[in-house]
């Protein structure tokens, strides 16, 4: 098979892109051709599984050491523990093998799409509210966002309203750690993907820099488990075609929020050239993101594909995510769900997929009710393959 005939260049932050690709921008479609042929996107059940596994085992993983402040070895110095199994503890005083609510709103999504396969975002919002009434765990533009869906006919507004109501401020990581299943689920599909992945983020972080993280960071998923990567790279360049392709669609969605949704492009593609090099400045004097930064979503963002070009494996990147405090759950999440989705849930400790898939299951009630269990991305994962 040819190499992919597309040439990009990336400076300061700035991409540009010449597309020997087919691409249409206003529709927010691309088709790859490999020597006159079109790339057909099968489903790897292994990498799918990886992809939704790593994300729980990382939220696992990390909430031992969440909101911790943490003197580590700076990048690229790829740490090795103390924290190397998951063990529970942690601000909630969890069990090994339970999650938070990364991987809970993760299985609230899995559900809505299995229902309904081609989206509904008035049954996922009804979903994520439903779980807020139980979450133990919650981000403050999470519950700010549901707070006002619950009084808005479109649910896009109460995530709207609610960065508005922020001064246009709030980006926060909350819907880029449970959107891993969207690229799972409707990666074979590069605009439904990308058109879900804006969709379900706005309902509660609307910041054009929240949507763009998901729509790119999915793309790099379904690239690994529909499209068959060869290498780490061809995962890093579809979350970078991405990035103009989501804009385009934002602005047509958007026109009031054009100046944003451009800053927000500029953003994301500068996150994507820092996780090139050895150190993606994610601690002073550049930006504290595992500090008072911990919950930015550019934080997350940047770490994960660091850590996806970086990382000789799955396990050794998510004990350097999770190692460096912080929003520890969340970034294991993320990574998880980005490096799961590349090597597969073969790379994945046996022993922790067992903990997260065994902790707590068959509750009725509460926070820990079935239906916030991830046996329900397993669902999930079982619906697509049959």
């Amino acid at each position: 098979m040819g190499r992919l005939t597309l040439q990009r260049r990336v400076s300061y932050g700035v991409l540009w892109i010449s597309e020997h690709s087919a691409c249409s921008a206003g529709s927010g479609t691309v088709q790859r051709h490999y020597e006159g042929q079109i790339l057909k996107r099968q489903f790897d059940h292994r990498h799918g599984r990886g992809a939704l596994l790593g994300m729980a085992c990382g939220d696992a993983l990390g909430t031992t050491l969440e909101f911790q402040c943490i003197d580590a070895a700076p990048f690229p110095t790829l740490l090795t523990g103390p924290h190397t199994h998951i063990t529970g503890g942690g601000p909630f005083n969890l069990m090994a093998g339970q999650v938070t609510d990364d991987t809970q709103l993760a299985c609230c999504l899995a559900q809505s799409l299995r229902a309904y396969p081609d989206f509904n975002p008035r049954d996922l919002a009804n979903r994520y509210c439903e779980w807020s009434r139980h979450a133990f765990d919650i981000g403050s533009t999470t519950i700010g966002s549901l707070n006002r869906v619950r009084n808005s006919e479109v649910p896009f507004h109460g995530g709207r309203d609610h960065w508005l109501s922020t001064n246009r401020r709030a980006a926060g990581n909350g819907s880029l750690m449970r959107t891993t299943p969207i690229g799972v689920a409707l990666g074979a599909d590069q605009a439904k993907c990308r058109t879900v992945s804006l969709a379900d983020s706005a309902i509660t972080h609307f910041d054009p820099r929240c949507q763009l993280a998901c729509a790119s960071f999915n793309a790099a998923v379904a690239e690994a488990v529909y499209g068959k990567a060869s290498d780490t790279q061809q995962v890093f360049d579809a979350a970078l075609d991405e990035l103009p392709l989501a804009a385009a669609e934002l602005r047509g969605q958007y026109p009031t929020y054009r100046k944003e949704i451009d800053l927000a492009q500029f953003d994301m593609a500068c996150d994507l050239t820092l996780a090139m090099g050895d150190d993606p400045e994610l601690y002073p004097p550049h930006l504290d993101g595992f500090g008072r930064a911990q919950g930015f979503v550019r934080v997350a963002y940047r770490l994960a594909f660091w850590e996806l070009l970086h990382a000789p494996s799955l396990k050794v990147g998510l004990i350097d995510a999770v190692n460096r405090g912080g929003d520890a759950d969340t970034n294991g999440a993320i990574v998880g769900g980005l490096l799961g989705a590349y090597y597969g849930a073969d790379e994945l400790p046996q022993e922790w997929q067992s903990l997260v898939l065994n902790a707590l299951q068959n509750q009725n009630s509460g926070p820990w009710r079935d239906d916030y269990h991830p046996k329900q991305l397993m669902a999930l994962l079982d619906q697509i393959s049959a």
